[in-house]
């Protein structure tokens, strides 16, 4: 009788590895936000705060406008599990994702300033620095 395999158990952030490595490849053939949307449907046992990264690499790199600002909105309901679960891992990694960036720009061309103000001052109580208080202010000049 043959012996059960036992599955492969990863601790978060080596899951989170596994997603920022895969992502980057595929970023470099122009398919990150395929990536992060196959890792999505792929895993249903996604840890929460990789979840996170997952949705913000989807808001970065997806092709539509509703696809990147949906994954933005679901990034948003895992941003304090992330930061929380993962701590100074999520900082680290914080910097170098666009998603605040991508879903500002989608906000402002669409004429929702209100929101795009909103993302700025999450970028800024994230510790995203004065790009974003630019940003802020010259927002804050169009409404």
């Amino acid at each position: 009788m043959a012996r059960r395999v036992e599955p492969c158990r990863k601790s978060p952030e080596e899951r989170l590895d596994d997603l920022l490595a895969g992502y980057r490849e595929a970023s470099l053939r122009r398919e990150g936000g395929r990536y992060a949307a196959r890792v999505l449907e792929a895993s249903d046992s996604l840890p929460n705060a990789v979840k996170f990264f997952a949705f913000a690499l989807l808001a970065e790199g997806a092709e539509g406008e509703d696809e990147a600002l949906d994954a933005l909105s679901r990034a948003e309901t895992y941003l304090a599990v992330a930061r929380e679960e993962l701590g100074r891992r999520f900082s680290r990694e914080l910097p170098a994702l666009r998603f605040l960036e991508r879903g500002i720009a989608l906000r402002t061309e669409r004429g929702e300033f209100e929101e795009a103000v909103r993302l700025c001052d999450l970028a800024l109580d994230l510790g995203l620095g004065p790009a974003y208080e630019r940003k802020r202010a010259s927002l804050e000049r169009m409404t």
